[in-house]
């Protein structure tokens, strides 16, 4: 089976790495998240797309594993947007005092509250990025597979991928 080592590829999944722990699993957003009901193996394929790790950068991804990220990533989107966005003062309520004892009580009420406000915004963008991240991989999957069928069209749960981020 063949890998993808499209340097396009790694650049976006840089910037979904730092935008995904900058943005979204920082300490604010951390518990709300951890309260979805997202399968384990999810969490983990999200790990895979979302640690640094030189390995893919020196064998590739192989495609069915970069779409099993990509279609990881797309779930995490929906139940953010599904179980965590209507919630999410609700679900850090109460939490700020214990949870955030870094720096001082009115500047983590103040970045919490950005963290808060910035939620929608942030996931948008993760969300671009994921989607951009899956157009390349297509892209790519349909030139190195020009003569047997490209690896996305044997995975039916990536039909499901515009609606998951939408």
């Amino acid at each position: 089976m063949s890998s993808v080592r499209n340097e396009e590829i790694f650049k976006i999944v840089d910037k979904i790495r730092d935008h995904y722990h900058q943005n979204l699993n920082n300490r604010y957003m951390r518990k709300p998240l951890l309260l979805m009901k997202v399968p384990r193996g999810t969490w983990d394929a999200l790990a895979r797309l979302t640690e640094k790790t030189d390995f893919y950068k020196i064998q590739g991804y192989p495609y069915k594993e970069l779409y099993e990220q990509i279609h990881a990533a797309a779930t995490f989107v929906h139940h953010a947007k599904v179980e965590v966005m209507p919630r999410l003062r609700e679900l850090l309520a109460g939490g700020t005092d214990t949870m955030f004892s870094r720096g001082k009580p009115g500047e983590d009420k103040i970045l919490l509250d950005m963290a808060i406000n910035n939620f929608p915004a942030n996931l948008g963008v993760f969300s671009d990025l994921i989607n951009a991240l899956y157009v390349k991989a297509v892209e790519e999957d349909k030139k190195d597979h020009a003569d047997v069928r490209p690896v996305y069209e044997r995975m039916p749960e990536l039909k499901e991928l515009g609606r998951l981020l939408i």
